[in-house]
């Protein structure tokens, strides 16, 4: 009788690999981004790191979506009129750059802030929920407020930017989008850390690597059930 296949355990370092690619990716975007900023003559550079993103994120988009045979034509139009008006846009890509840098923040200040509209759980919670399941009063009104937190977060993040952009020298405005600005993201979690411990100190504690696996697998299971 033949021996069942031995299950493979992948999985744990395809993840692994998945987000090193992915923090490789946005480190040299960022130090592309702030080169071509920082170097007379790259506007060509520029321009690609303006327009390359939200490029890709509207194929993987078009692509996905079950009308793909109407977007693909029109993100085939869309990039054809960029690229024949490469030559203006690239005398002012920086303006690209901060599109770009404002409409991330201002979407994830939308990510979270969305949730804490009446009727709705927020995010923060239901990330505590994957992990815990029902969730103490304490708990609830901490994750709210983290919620908030991330919310105003985001926003200021978007507000600095765009005061810098508009004031001061524009490589300035580039070390801080590029440099700064996600630093801050990682000073953010540690802080939360800390709060959570003084605010919580009886209750169990699990860090966002959790949260994202949990939150991670209730994506998956509903492909699974439907194969």
């Amino acid at each position: 009788m033949p021996r069942p296949p031995t299950p493979h355990h992948h999985a744990p370092y395809g993840g692994f690999v998945r987000a090193a690619l992915a923090i490789a990716a946005v480190a040299a975007y960022q130090l592309l981004a702030h080169h071509a900023v920082a170097t007379p003559g790259e506007h060509g550079l520029g321009l690609a790191m303006a327009l390359l993103p939200p490029l890709a994120i509207a194929l993987a988009a078009a692509v996905r979506s079950p009308q793909r045979a109407a977007w693909l034509p029109l993100w085939a139009l869309a990039a054809a009129a960029l690229w024949a008006a490469r030559t203006p846009l690239a005398r002012h890509f920086e303006w690209g750059l901060y599109i770009e840098h404002v409409s991330f923040n201002l979407g994830m200040a939308l990510l979270f802030g969305r949730t804490l509209v009446l009727g709705r759980v927020p995010l923060c919670t239901q990330f505590a929920a994957m992990i815990r399941g029902a969730l103490s009063p304490a708990i609830a009104r901490y994750t709210r407020r983290i919620t908030l937190a991330w919310t105003l977060f985001f926003v200021a993040t978007a507000a600095v930017s765009t005061l810098m952009f508009a004031l001061a020298p524009i490589v300035a405005w580039a070390t801080f989008a590029n440099y700064v600005a996600l630093p801050l993201v990682g000073a953010m979690f540690v802080a939360e850390h800390a709060c959570r411990r003084f605010a919580l100190p009886r209750e169990r504690h699990s860090g966002m690597l959790a949260a994202m696996r949990a939150y991670r697998q209730s994506r998956l299971e509903p492909v699974r059930a439907t194969r």
